[in-house]
């Protein structure tokens, strides 16, 4: 017999894999925390997690340091609510020379806080725009 606290966080796990699958985020790395109703929007609370690389400027080995500050990402709008991410990215200091660098994902650019992905209204729209300038010229 399970324990009522496996069958709450098999419950919670399923439904943070169902915002993630949802939302379209593929990173692997991107661990959902919680998920939010704001009234306005919703917020999608996630850090963004992985071994640590190693140094781009001396190759030397680095570890974890500690999170950045929450990166507030405008994401999809999902069910007619916008919807935030808000992200916290792993920083890590280099053992060796002790530079520090930031953990990077293909949801967002390096050093940006805006979402690469794009609605799927905007590739609709594009398309609707080629086929009528297309069918008028």
């Amino acid at each position: 017999m399970k324990s009522d606290q496996t069958i709450i966080r098999k419950n919670l796990m399923e439904q943070l894999n169902f915002i993630t699958n949802l939302l379209g985020i593929k990173d692997k790395n991107i661990k959902i925390l919680d998920y939010l109703d704001a009234g306005t929007h919703k917020e999608v609370i996630a850090k963004l997690d992985y071994p640590a690389p190693k140094c781009h400027h001396c190759l030397g080995q680095m570890t974890k340091y500690d999170f950045q500050k929450e990166s507030k990402i405008p994401y999809l709008e999902c069910a007619g609510y916008k919807t935030l991410i808000r992200l916290r990215k792993r920083r890590f200091r280099c053992k060796v020379c002790g530079k520090i660098a930031v953990s990077e994902t293909s949801l967002v650019k390096k050093n940006h806080q805006i979402a690469t992905r794009e609605s799927p209204y905007d590739g609709y729209r594009r398309k609707s725009i080629c086929l009528y300038f297309d069918s008028h010229s």
